[in-house]
């Protein structure tokens, strides 16, 4: 048994890292679209693998952003203090480097350059468009993954609504009602394939996540707590690494058609639109269904017997740094492209193999880069921090 203090479940930590992971990859896709004007049905296939990443972090926050204990407007006002407490000060110091170093992101363009050219009344006025829009778009492209921070805080904004849906209605009218909204994303996504998209007007991807928190709790109280106690009970199947095989392999045959029919539906809508942006991302129900079996199979896992002290703690030590890595990855990536890296160790990339490999190692060079920046900042802090509070502490 494990001497760490398990205040957060590994095997959540694990997902939460892996869609943190499949994030990255998304972000150092290749466009699947050729230079000679053919489809790469290998992309759009690795962009069909990342569509699992964002909704998966908007079902771990429904797991248990509406469990916590007391009233819903306690809970409320702890969710705000604590998104303006952890979340808001390094979004906003992201945001302002985005708007200033821009060009020296994107082009050669030197920090000097982009400095001598900085303007506080501009940096002021594209944050206030930004909050006034309540979106990402008023903000640079180097800034333009930060909409997730908006969704997130909707949901958290939103809460008492939400809260009181799940957990002070019946059972039967709060699934009803989410039974209700999954049919409308059905017709929405039918109407967005045939090029009449209506989902911009009802389920931006500002207000989506809210229903995609209320299906993680959901999820978490109907499936993941079955699996926690069939775990706690089972002792004869001790010795299987999957805890539920009914529930595993079925989920596994939810996420492999899923998998195949988005693929074809991908595939099919570049050729018919030359577009394709709403099957491979969170804006379709494919990205629902396919999350949901992805956290099911990964949950259903024997995963922690297998784990040390060493290795836990690494685990939670590197989840708990996923807010950091998101938040600075996007602009390594960025920057990268612009001086010609990525595009010469993309260059390797002549069958799937090749793309996994890709995937993984330039996806693993962006993390540990992003994760060398985190501890150096968080040194720093605690250097100044540190030399501040030890100041006091002498002088009483």
């Amino acid at each position: 048994m494990s001497s760490t203090i398990k205040k957060r479940d590994v095997k959540i930590e694990i997902i939460r890292i892996l869609a943190c992971l499949l994030v990255v990859w998304y972000h150092i896709r290749e466009l699947p679209w050729k230079q000679n004007g053919e489809l790469s049905e290998t992309a759009v296939f690795f962009e069909a693998i990342c569509t699992v990443c964002v909704v998966t972090f908007f079902l771990i926050s429904g797991f248990f952003i509406y469990d916590r204990k007391g009233t819903i407007i306690e809970n409320w006002i702890y969710h705000i203090k604590h998104f303006f407490k952890k979340i808001f000060l390094p979004f906003i110091i992201v945001v302002i480097l985005c708007i200033v170093f821009h060009e020296y992101l994107i082009s050669a363009k030197t920090f000097k350059e982009c400095i001598d050219g900085f303007s506080v009344k501009n940096t002021i006025a594209t944050l206030f468009d930004s909050f006034k829009s309540f979106s990402a778009d008023p903000l640079p492209g180097t800034a333009a993954h930060l909409w997730y921070i908006y969704s997130y805080f909707n949901i958290i904004l939103v809460y008492p609504i939400s809260a009181l849906i799940l957990k002070k209605t019946k059972k039967a009218f709060s699934y009803s009602l989410l039974l209700l909204y999954t049919v409308i994303m059905i017709l929405n996504d039918y109407k967005s394939f045939y090029g009449d998209s209506i989902y911009y007007v009802v389920f931006d991807i500002v207000h989506k996540p809210v229903y995609y928190s209320m299906c993680g709790y959901v999820l978490y109280n109907e499936v993941i707590k079955r699996i926690i106690a069939r775990e706690k009970d089972s002792e004869k199947d001790k010795a299987s690494i999957i805890i539920d095989k009914r529930l595993f392999f079925g989920a596994l045959i939810i996420y492999a058609i899923g998998f195949v029919m988005l693929f074809k539906t991908q595939v099919a809508y570049y050729y018919g639109t030359n577009a394709g942006y709403v099957y491979t991302s969170w804006l379709s129900l494919y990205s629902l269904i396919l999350s949901s079996a992805f956290v099911v199979i990964i949950y259903n896992l024997r995963i922690d017997k297998y784990l040390n002290d060493k290795i836990e703690n690494a685990i939670y030590y590197i989840s708990g740094k996923t807010l950091g890595i998101y938040l600075i990855h996007y602009l390594l990536i960025v920057k990268l492209n612009s001086t010609g890296f990525q595009a010469s160790f993309a260059r390797y990339r002549i069958n799937i193999v090749f793309y996994f490999i890709y995937f993984i190692v330039y996806s693993f060079i962006i993390i540990l880069l992003s994760m060398a920046i985190l501890v150096v900042i968080e040194f720093m802090k605690n250097k100044l921090l540190g030399g501040l509070y030890g100041k006091k502490k002498r002088l009483s």
